[in-house]
């Protein structure tokens, strides 16, 4: 056995020393220059980036974070010109179907508004959401329908024979066939009426022929008119557009009804009987054309004629008990029932008044007991609140009224036409109409 020398031996001892120095000493590496081909396929545990339950308010462009609140599979966010991307759904597709049937599979899908359809598209950070309405300036909803604001147009301050009105939201266009429910703010007067919707252009107001310009008693101040555009004007219906009136009573059949199938048939048709209370036989003279009652009875007065070459006149009731007498010849044929229409314009807006019509028949031409003993009442409404606009024609009807004894197909039908006195104010009576069914 060999001993080192002394020397030797001290030199040991002094290495020692120093490399005992050196490997209890801690040591630092730099992956990026002291590394190659790192495989941590063997390492307990890796954790490449920090993890985050909501997004750092500020980043720096290629940093990364795990995002523990969001769904599995969409936890992955870079950070790009200083804003966070999500980065797990940039490598999936969505397909697209409609109704069933594939469109096309995207990374990128696009919500575009439709006509009327209004997209609201709220990121939560988590999920996005989609919520869909609809603009009720386009699409007319149950609300607005129920209100009927999308075709009600009210005229305000109108220079007859010109009128105009607005519709909310605003008409763009005439289309041919559009219905509007229109209430001028006037009476109509002479000369081609036109009416102007939203500025679009004065269009001329005919009659439900289309051909026919309208006059001034087509249309009344207040009265709501349903005209429809047929591609060059708007035609009033044709209830509303029957005309001025004459001194005479007519009315050719209006429904025809038959019975006695696989017999005898019977044919039974209805007529109107038309009676003007009076007559214009100036620009400004009524006459009446109904007459005063018997004795000491007071009778209204002739008045209106307001227009010019058409018939605006009417028999002014006032508020005391007055009367005016007819009789006309019922047809030979007469059956059923009868319906009664009293047409009045109130001198006052909201006026009461009490009318009756009282009928009488006899086999021959009265006289004037028979003319003045009216007993009972053929039509009698009651109290009768007239519209709220004065100057508006209005009308207080029945329907199936039977008629009194006597008053058989040939007889002579006496009429008094009455009002009670009191009320509020003072009532235009204009015209008398009663549907007859006679059988052909």
């Amino acid at each position: 056995m060999k001993y080192l020398s002394r020397r030797t031996a001290a030199a040991l001892v002094l290495l020692s020393a120093a490399t005992s120095g050196v490997l209890n000493a801690q040591t630092q590496l730099d992956l990026r220059t002291q590394t190659k081909s790192v495989d941590f396929q063997n390492a307990t545990l890796t954790r490449p980036m920090r993890t985050a339950s909501t997004l750092p308010s500020t980043c720096s462009d290629n940093e990364m974070v795990f995002l523990t609140s969001a769904p599995a599979g969409s936890n992955l966010y870079a950070c790009i010109s200083g804003t966070w991307v999500p980065e797990a759904a940039s490598q999936g597709t969505l397909t697209v179907q409609n109704g069933g049937t594939n469109v096309g599979a995207r990374q990128t899908q696009n919500f575009v508004p439709g006509t009327g359809i209004v997209n609201v598209i709220t990121d939560l950070g988590n999920k996005l959401n989609i919520q869909q309405t609809v603009d009720t300036s386009t699409i007319v909803s149950k609300t607005g329908l129920q209100s009927g604001s999308s075709v009600f147009c009210l005229s305000v301050g109108d220079t007859p024979p010109n009128y105009s009105c607005a519709l909310s939201p605003a008409l763009t266009t005439y289309t041919q066939g559009m219905v509007v429910n229109w209430t001028p703010s006037a009476n109509g007067t002479t000369g081609a009426t036109t009416l102007n919707i939203n500025l679009l252009g004065a269009t001329p107001v005919r009659r439900t022929d289309g051909v026919t310009a309208a006059t001034g008693t087509d249309i009344v101040n207040g009265r709501m008119y349903p005209v429809w555009f047929d591609g060059t004007a708007f035609r009033l219906p044709s209830a509303e557009a029957a005309g001025g009136s004459s001194g005479g009573s007519s009315g050719p059949p209006t429904t025809i009804t038959s019975t006695g199938a696989g017999g005898p048939t019977t044919v039974t048709a209805t007529s109107e009987w038309h009676a003007p209370l009076a007559i214009c036989v100036t620009g400004t003279g009524a006459v009446l054309t109904w007459n005063p009652p018997p004795g000491s009875g007071v009778a209204p007065v002739g008045a209106g004629c307001a227009g010019t070459e058409v018939n605006e006149a009417y028999a002014s009731f006032g508020t005391t008990a007055s009367s005016l007498q007819t009789s006309f010849i019922l047809p030979k044929n007469l059956t059923g029932t009868a319906d009664v229409s009293l047409y009045y314009v109130p001198a006052a807006a909201a006026v009461t008044f009490t009318p009756t019509l009282e009928l009488v028949c006899t086999p021959s031409n009265g006289t004037v007991v028979n003319e003045g003993a009216f007993s009972g009442s053929f039509f009698a409404p009651g109290v009768v609140t007239g519209p709220g606009l004065s100057g508006s024609l209005a009308a207080v009807s029945a329907t199936a009224l039977t008629w009194p004894t006597n008053c058989v197909g040939g007889s002579r039908a006496h009429l008094r036409l009455a009002r009670t006195a009191g009320g509020t104010g003072a009532v235009n009576m204009a015209e008398v109409v009663i549907t007859l069914r006679r059988v052909m």
